[in-house]
């Protein structure tokens, strides 16, 4: 390595054959090179990048290079085999340029190095990494205005070559991939919410049929942590206690399946199920002469990042109502219910026939919510667009940027909302008061 680097640092290069015609038509040419080499890279990500609700937006606001794109997409081994004939053409022959100009700068013995080291960072800054990363940061743009014509033109350009390259490959990557897959065939969720959203927009669905679809289909990305009750607000019940006492806990917290612990609540034994209770009441047995470990039921644990159309297939296969939702460290993180599954999917339906005048506050303007909230539910009700990465309600993001337990009468902003912790039980947030700040300013604040 020493000898190499000896052996450039002291190459001489004449400099004065840069200016020699043929010399300037190379190192055009070069630039020339690496722009298309540039082209033929980004144009693989942005046209691979394109999702069918894409295509479908460029087609409803009749772009002209629309139709270009789904020709291209539509035999996608055709459009990949085609990219890489040229990108790999362009790549040899920017390297057996620059070896040429590089033959007449230095002595023979040193251009083959030099060649190599000039060219690999250039291939990968110029022709990889930069117009990858440009096309991927927008696809669309990319695609209408770079890639849609030239590669058009391209394919068939090509295609001789494409037919020779692809007969001696086809037999192998059939044996790999399987027949050609046209992207028809794969349907994403946001092409379905797409599909959704036009129907709607045409009139062929209500307004309250695409909110139940968009719900369903949020559910296959949302995890059971988002939904559930948490620790909190779930009733618990030792095992020592009598009977009578996990009656209270259903009627006082209108709960069907009371977890019971022993010691500690993340030491659980089992459910007790009310219909078991209404059994015996029915049977005219007094509940406290059965002990509750008489009427244990097998307690159902799930992980906080199940997802809810998996609970939901879960609860129906199952026929269970409820589970208990653990960490990875076995402590108890709340309980998820066949109602709370419900809820989230019917709920957004609600919204729709009742308005933000159920939260509205005292004075226009200001919002009165629960602090267990979803975080989601608060800006679809609000539009404050408070956002949060680890919290799911409001009250979670009051806790947070408190960084402290709340009190009654303490206020914060957020993102240019001022929140008051209105009500609080024991440590939990049970009511909030909300505005945006300009709002609290010209009404003097909450009082």
């Amino acid at each position: 390595m020493e000898e190499l680097t000896l052996q450039i640092a002291s190459t001489d290069i004449d400099w004065s054959r840069l200016l020699e015609p043929d010399m300037i038509v190379r190192i055009l040419a070069q630039v020339l090179l690496l722009l298309a080499s540039a082209f033929f890279s980004g144009s693989e990500v942005a046209l691979f990048s394109l999702s069918k609700a894409d295509l479908t937006q460029l087609r409803r606001e009749r772009h002209a290079q629309v139709e270009k794109l789904y020709a291209l997409l539509d035999q996608p081994r055709r459009l990949i085999i085609s990219i890489l004939c040229g990108n790999e053409f362009i790549n040899v022959a920017a390297a057996a340029n620059m070896a040429a100009i590089l033959l007449v700068l230095v002595d023979e013995s040193a251009a083959g190095w030099i060649n190599m080291l000039i060219m690999v960072p250039l291939l990968l800054l110029v022709g990889e990494v930069t117009p990858k990363t440009i096309a991927i940061s927008n696809p669309t743009r990319f695609s209408t205005r770079i890639v849609a014509v030239p590669m058009s033109l391209w394919v068939r350009l090509v295609a001789p070559l494409r037919w020779l390259v692809r007969f001696l490959s086809d037999k192998l990557t059939t044996l790999l991939v399987g027949q050609e897959k046209s992207p028809g065939n794969i349907i994403h969720v946001d092409e379905i919410r797409t599909l959704v959203r036009d129907l709607q927009e045409s009139g062929e669905l209500r307004l309250e049929e695409r909110v139940l679809a968009d719900a369903l289909l949020e559910s296959g990305a949302t995890e059971v942590i988002a939904v559930m009750k948490p620790r909190t607000q779930v009733a618990f019940v030792d095992i020592a206690q009598p009977l009578s006492a996990v009656r209270d806990s259903m009627i006082s917290h209108r709960q069907q399946r009371i977890p019971i612990y022993s010691d500690h609540r993340d030491n659980l034994k089992g459910f007790v199920h009310a219909e078991d209770l209404m059994a015996l009441s029915l049977d005219g047995e007094s509940l406290d002469d059965h002990a509750i470990a008489s009427m244990l039921r097998p307690i159902v644990v799930v992980p906080p990042t199940k997802r809810l159309d998996e609970m939901l297939e879960y609860f129906i296969q199952h026929q269970e109502l409820a589970a208990m939702v653990l960490s990875e460290f076995g402590g108890v993180e709340g309980m998820i219910t066949i109602r709370n599954l419900v809820e989230f999917v019917f709920d957004p339906l609600t919204k729709i026939f009742s308005g933000a005048e159920d939260f509205a506050g005292s004075e226009p303007g200001y919002y009165e919510v629960p602090g267990e909230m979803k975080l989601a539910a608060f800006n679809d009700l609000t539009n404050y667009g408070i956002t949060d990465q680890r919290m799911t309600t409001i009250g979670g993001v009051v806790f947070r940027h408190l960084d402290r337990l709340p009190q009654e009468g303490d206020k914060l902003t957020v993102n240019g909302v001022d929140i008051w912790v209105e009500a609080m039980h024991e440590h939990r947030i049970v009511s909030l008061r909300v505005a945006r700040a300009a709002q609290a300013r010209t009404t003097g604040g909450a009082q």
